[in-house]
């Protein structure tokens, strides 16, 4: 089975900023090492790694939710009804989990892996976190997490500043 990685953030990042770059840099990271990028398949950072992805030769699955329309780099689909659907899907599709700044969704989606970790729903796995946007959240998750998936989601976190100790993260050993 291919591996592959989930690479999340902000719909409304624009080309040419810092995040858009780095987000193609990780999808081309990720297709470079023969893996694929998974990502809810719209505009922003989501663009941004199935661009990365596509020009380096590689693939990318873009989970939509209802009828909306995949980004031109997305070069496979499924759709999902609902957002539970989704989360769900980005989840089962990947083997870890890369989050660039920014996103009330992204937000959400760095909930449902923490929590799915912490109770133990799903094998832990690398959560990669770009740069420092996402500490303050990550910090509460981690000391609101109980039990043994505390100690779990405690050694899954990983703070990062390139594509490439992202990706080197996210893959496995």
């Amino acid at each position: 089975m291919r591996f592959s990685i989930a690479v999340l953030g902000s719909s409304r990042t624009l080309p040419d900023s810092p995040d858009y770059e780095l987000a193609v840099a990780v999808g081309r990271e990720i297709a470079r090492r023969g893996g694929r990028v998974v990502c809810g398949g719209s505009g922003g950072v989501m663009e941004a790694a199935c661009r990365g992805a596509s020009e380096a030769g590689g693939t990318s699955l873009g989970v939509l939710l209802g009828d909306g329309e995949p980004n031109r780099f997305v070069s496979e689909t499924v759709r999902v009804e609902d957002l539970g659907d989704r989360l769900q899907r980005l989840t089962d599709e990947s083997s870890a989990a890369i989050f660039l700044p920014r996103g009330l969704g992204t937000m959400l989606e760095v909930a449902w892996m923490a929590e799915s970790i912490s109770k133990r729903r799903i094998d832990p796995r690398p959560l990669v976190f770009a740069g420092t946007f996402w500490r303050r959240v990550v910090a509460l998750a981690v000391s609101e997490a109980a039990g043994l998936g505390a100690e779990e989601l405690a050694r899954s976190v990983h703070f990062i500043s390139t594509a490439e100790q992202a990706v080197a993260r996210a893959y496995p050993r």
